[in-house]
């Protein structure tokens, strides 16, 4: 155990170590929802060529390779998730065969260290788009354009602390799990945490919904 705690706590295991510590905090979280997690939001539905040609094309590149390798079609939590858990355990077993004994050599050791991270990011990125190849078709499916239609008129219960024109989160109850949803409003309207809306419209542009409150819309 303490030879575990060791590497865990070593570079470049220590990189992964943290992401992988934040990822199961955050799952944590949200599953008793104490978390409010659209500021985590990403949003990769992005059309290349809708960007302006004066941007660098780095940033049109790295959203072409999001987009290639289907990271913009499951929820980046999860994405996330996987690249870190799948990062470690090539940094930890790789530490644990091949490091150890370069650990009192400094320069060598962080090098390495170094060329290790990089490799694993890489492999951990690639294996991920590999693992979610095959669910990428039951998020397409939640996601539908019938379904979207089928929940407007529906009421949802406000899961973010405040709902405005860019951010928001709600809940409607399916009968399982339930569906967490990106949700708009104006500013006329003030909803908090625990608040109860409608959906009313549905935004391509953004995946999200515009919502009322039940009051103004049962008039």
């Amino acid at each position: 155990m303490e030879l575990f705690w060791g590497i865990f706590f070593s570079f470049p295991v220590i990189i992964f170590s943290g992401l992988l510590t934040l990822c199961v905090l955050y799952w944590l979280a949200a599953a008793f929802g104490i978390l409010s997690i659209d500021c985590l939001d990403l949003e990769l539905n992005v059309d290349i060529n809708d960007i302006p040609f004066d941007i660098p094309n780095t940033a049109s590149g790295f959203t072409g390779l999001l987009m290639k390798l289907g990271f913009n079609k499951v929820p980046m939590t999860l994405v996330i998730t996987l690249i870190s858990l799948i990062g470690w355990s090539i940094c930890y077993f790789a530490f644990r065969f091949f490091m150890l004994p370069l650990y009192n050599l400094l320069l060598i050791y962080y090098i390495a260290g170094f060329f290790i991270f990089v490799i694993a990011f890489i492999a951990a990125v690639y294996l991920t788009a590999f693992i979610i190849k095959p669910l990428r078709p039951l998020f397409s499916k939640i996601e539908s354009p019938n379904n979207h239609k089928s929940l407007l008129g529906q009421t949802v219960e406000i899961r973010s602390s405040f709902v405005n024109e860019t951010k928001g989160e709600a809940i409607y109850e399916d009968g399982g799990a339930g569906l967490i949803l990106q949700v708009r409003c104006t500013d006329s309207y003030q909803f908090k945490r625990g608040d109860k809306a409608v959906l009313i419209r549905y935004e391509t542009t953004n995946n999200s919904y515009e919502i009322i409150s039940v009051k103004e819309f049962n008039g």
